[in-house]
């Protein structure tokens, strides 16, 4: 059975967003339209559903590197501030955005709070499981040298 590890990181990303989009798993907050990703960011997201996307790669992120704080994910998702004449330095990412995800996932039971982090439960990684399997079936009749691998 097809793995995160088998399918691109992207296209991962994507299907997850949809599914956490329609299930109403994620509740988006009234401030999150006119909020920043953090201190380093210059202006708001463009994309409407940007929202989803950080809840995704969130998901993605907890499953494959094992887990994560609020204050890694802030690290992971953060970037350099530009401060004028003077060097840039790195900054992390506002971290109530990534804290009211984390919540949300929390009362869904994908994933568990322990001391060294946040962890997936068997909810959630059957979950992710076999949403990559469905997008690794979908690249399966896209490229047909997976067949011929005998991958999956």
């Amino acid at each position: 059975m097809p793995t995160v590890y088998d399918v691109p990181a992207e296209s991962l990303i994507d299907g997850l967003k949809d599914y956490l989009k329609k299930s109403g798993i994620i509740n988006m907050p009234s401030f999150i339209n006119y909020s920043k990703t953090g201190s380093q960011a210059e202006r708001v997201p463009l994309d409407s559903d940007w929202y989803f996307y950080r809840a995704a790669s969130i998901l993605r992120k907890i499953y494959i590197y094992g887990p994560l704080s609020v204050k890694d994910l802030s690290k992971n998702y953060g970037g350099r501030k530009q401060r004028g004449f003077y060097l840039a330095h790195s900054q992390p990412a506002g971290m109530k955005h990534i804290r009211n995800i984390l919540l949300d996932l929390e009362t869904a039971g994908l994933i568990k709070k322990t001391k060294a982090g946040r962890e997936l439960t068997g909810k959630g990684i059957s979950t992710v499981d076999k949403i990559s399997s469905d997008i690794f079936d979908g690249l399966k009749v896209k490229v047909k040298t997976i067949e011929k691998l005998g991958i999956g």
